[in-house]
């Protein structure tokens, strides 16, 4: 199946024996009116509760946020502009989840517009992540983009009280003149960032939800300062909505197709979300993690998107799997392509998508959340709350509590074994690491995954170790792999360890913080925030029996203490 169309990225489906299931959905959606009930926030097309549907409604303002934000492209360039001319070198954009997203898919795909500024991105609590952006950065030349939709998320919180206080010491009373703030109407923020004299402060839209906000101000006032063709942006994705029917009934609509064989695919099995593309954007992938994860994991159903998961042969895929390539038109990316159509002829389900240009990403956005939502609606489940978050952030709340009181996080329980300076914590018994790892990974079956967890420093080090853990157990036991840094997971695919199929296995990687930096106002750091956050999600899975491995690195470098649980596992999956 192929869905032509000379003003968006050709799709093409190859759904072998799924084909029938999908096209019966298909039709039973098409009798039912489903593209134009989609457009009239019809909420029974998902689920048929009164008060679930008035809060689902309430979250459907991501349908047409591209035509509302296109009058906006010029205020938006004026700004970019506007700051370079008051001399700013670089802007870092700090946030969680849905807010810091976008961002990061831009600054890998697009080349920094010439007259604009190169851009860094923080979301995660790591205190060395917060130095390391710190030290690279010119202080007072630096714009820094605080972006919350509710405005009382913790961390961006944090990083705007953190680089606020510093500001103060270089610039005094003027430090507000170096930060931005995007958030909705009405929030607590807005009343901080006015008294603080912030230079900016952009009102979004409540009626979007964070992971649908990427064509909001969350996404684009970012891209306008690094310099990228906005109109252009938005005016492809306007194409996409064209095409999948906001202007009225539409022949082939993409976003209807790719969502109906997803979810009819994970209702039969296939609910593993391979996404292979080519290195110019990967991180394409954890934008999509958090978009569908977080809207279809609940429940106990769900679609577990993978990014990065080691693209091999077909010997080492299981039954619960769906390809979906997302690529260029003119980049030949022949290895990845062989290799998915390999895939394809062992009977695995394989959707390619090919985009013109980095431009094409505005109609992608919009084409993966049409989809998602209208996957959700297979699965008949709310695609707009995330009811599953909460319980990492209450754990971590009360552990904070504690912190507050007493000066520090109660005392750790006893771990299950000591051995080479790393902690191992967990309900399976072993009088070694190899007799540990091999007992936890000996519950896997086929159809789950495992999930790492990494509250550590991310590095390129660091990246391709995890790489090599995901690999190996991949090889091994034929299962799929995530690898996510903490907290930035939290806020994404988190939602899915929780509320989705208990079908996931949990290695939570943690390390004492050597060089803490201390949060202003408050009576902790940020290496005592994240190992909250940490031991809260910890929690959260445990409660929901989900199966756990912590290994703590304790003092050992990262690099290192990770290297030495890869000896480890190499010989307990042998």
């Amino acid at each position: 199946m192929e869905t032509p169309s000379s003003n968006i990225s050709a799709m093409t489906l190859q759904l072998g024996s799924y084909q029938a299931a999908i096209d019966a959905k298909l039709q039973d959606f098409k009798a039912r009116n489903f593209t134009a009930g989609f457009w009239q926030k019809q909420a029974d097309l998902w689920v048929q509760d009164a008060e679930a549907q008035q809060s689902l409604r309430s979250f459907m303002g991501w349908l047409r946020v591209a035509e509302t934000m296109l009058p906006r492209v010029g205020e938006m360039e004026e700004f970019a502009r506007e700051v370079k001319a008051a001399g700013f070198q670089h802007v870092v954009v700090m946030g969680m989840g849905g807010s810091t997203m976008t961002p990061i898919v831009f600054r890998q795909a697009f080349q920094q517009g010439p007259d604009a500024l190169p851009l860094s991105v923080l979301d995660t609590t790591n205190p060395g992540t917060v130095r390391e952006i710190e030290e690279s950065v010119p202080l007072a030349q630096t714009l820094f983009v605080v972006a919350s939709k509710s405005g009382t998320t913790a961390e961006p919180l944090a990083f705007g009280d953190y680089f606020y206080a510093r500001l103060k010491e270089i610039k005094g009373d003027k430090a507000g003149e170096n930060f931005v703030a995007i958030t909705d109407p009405g929030s607590k923020f807005v009343t901080q960032a006015t008294e603080e004299g912030y230079r900016r402060i952009f009102l979004n839209f409540a009626e979007v939800g964070g992971r649908f906000s990427a064509l909001s101000y969350f996404g684009l006032v970012p891209a306008a300062l690094y310099g990228i063709d906005i109109k252009t942006l938005l005016e492809r994705a306007i194409d996409m909505m064209r095409a999948t029917g906001s202007e009225g009934d539409v022949e082939q609509n993409p976003g209807l197709e790719l969502g109906v064989a997803l979810g009819v695919l994970a209702r039969q099995g296939r609910d593993k979300l391979t996404l292979v593309v080519p290195g110019t954007i990967s991180d394409f992938g954890l934008w999509l993690e958090q978009l569908v994860a977080e809207s279809t994991g609940k429940e106990g159903k769900g679609i577990m998107p993978l990014a990065g998961d080691p693209l091999n042969g077909p010997e080492v895929y299981g039954q619960d799997r769906v390809f979906v390539y997302v690529g260029f038109e003119n980049q030949p990316d022949e290895q990845n392509r062989q290799k998915v159509a390999a895939l394809q002829a062992a009977g695995h389900p394989v959707v390619t998508i090919l985009m013109r240009d980095a431009l094409d990403l505005g109609a992608e956005f919009f084409r993966w959340e049409v989809a998602t939502a209208i996957a959700s609606a297979v699965l008949e489940i709310n695609p707009f709350d995330q009811p599953n978050v909460q319980a990492a952030k209450t754990a971590t709340d009360q552990l904070m509590k504690v912190v507050v009181e007493k000066g520090s996080l109660p005392e750790e329980s006893t771990p299950v074994l000591q051995e080479n300076g790393l902690d191992y914590y967990t309900n399976v018994a072993g009088g070694s690491a190899v007799e540990v790892l091999r007992a936890f990974f000996g519950q896997s079956k086929p159809g789950n995954f495992l999930c790492i967890q990494a509250y550590l420093q991310e590095s390129e080090a660091l990246n391709q170790e995890l790489q090599e853990v995901r690999s190996l157990v991949q090889q091994h036991l034929h299962i799929a792999t995530a690898s996510g840094y903490g907290p930035r997971f939290l806020h994404s695919t988190g939602q899915y360890h929780k509320g989705g199929p208990d079908n996931g296995l949990f290695l939570q990687i943690t390390t004492d913080h050597a060089q803490d930096l201390p949060l202003p106002g408050r009576p902790y750091t940020f290496g005592t925030f994240q190992n909250a956050q940490a031991a809260g999600d910890l929690k959260a899975l445990q409660d929901y029996n989900r199966r756990t491995l912590r290994v703590h690195l304790g003092s050992a470098g990262e690099a290192q203490g990770v290297g030495t649980l890869l000896t480890a596992l190499r010989e307990a999956l042998a």
